[in-house]
Parts: C-alpha cells; structure tokens; sequence
C-alpha cells in the first residue's frame, strides 16, 4: 500500500532536504509555509511513495533536518503575563505525518 508522506520541515534545512529527495529521484512536491507560534518559515513537503521507499524517504528527512534551540522574546506577547513562559524553545527538524493511501496514481 502506498503512502502520502506530509513533512513540515524548518525552512533551513529545506534546500538540503530538497536535494537529497532530487538525488534520490523521489518524486515531492514544496510548499512554503510559515509556523504560527514562532512565525518561522517552514516548508511543506508532499511526497507520495511505496512501502519499499518509506524507509529511504525517512532516512533522508532525518539525515537533513535538524532541531535548533531559538530564544523567544516574550515581552512581545502583549498584555498577557509571560513570566511564566520559557525564553529558549527547541524547534525546526521536521514533523512527519505518514498516511496509508489506498492508490497513488501519476497522470
């Protein structure tokens, strides 16, 4: 059974993973994205594969992305009492969403 690979990868780490999914010759398609909390720019990577590509396809999202530590200045949360907050927050890598696709088709 085929899968629908989603990864909301770190906008640094993007190029990278870019290439190694070119060299590979996976098939995907990018989407720039921006995060929400952070407003960090992102990119959404759709890739459709088959079950003897998962492992691959993980390996090279793995292998090229990367979590970073960033320091949030929470004094730009408003009104809201922010003492409360951490000032560093571990973000970026990828976040990986693998979903069963009944058929995959290429027309």
């Amino acid at each position: 059974m085929a899968k629908l690979l989603v990864a909301i990868v770190h906008g640094d780490d993007a190029g990278r993973l870019v290439e190694a999914l070119r060299a590979a010759e996976l098939r995907f398609t990018e989407v720039p994205s921006r995060g929400g909390f952070l407003r960090a720019r992102n990119v959404m990577i759709f890739m459709g594969v088959e079950d003897d590509q998962l492992a691959d396809a993980m390996r090279l999202i793995e292998d090229n992305c990367q979590s970073r530590t960033m320091s949030v200045p929470v004094e730009t949360m408003g009104a809201m009492e922010t003492s409360w907050l951490p000032t560093e927050v571990t973000h970026g890598g990828a976040t990986v969403f693998v979903l069963p696709m009944e058929k995959m088709r290429r027309i």
